[in-house]
């Protein structure tokens, strides 16, 4: 009984030490790519969610591209 105790746990406890390591991998991965505002607010002023009206609408402040 004790045995297979101390299995249960120390398999557990491998796998959590995997998933640790592959979210750790996994923020790096995120991080890594591009995340600064200039370039995020450069993809929303392209799709025109920032920035200025629809154009149909009004025309005054039209975003910047």
């Amino acid at each position: 009984m004790n045995l297979s105790i101390y299995i249960l746990v120390s398999l557990i406890l491998i796998f959590a030490i995997f998933y640790i390591m592959k979210q750790i991998r996994l923020a790096r991965e995120i991080s890594l790519k591009d995340t600064t505002l200039e370039k995020i607010e450069e993809k929303l002023k392209k799709h025109k969610l920032i920035g200025g009206r629809h154009k149909r609408t009004n025309k005054k402040n039209p975003p910047i591209i």
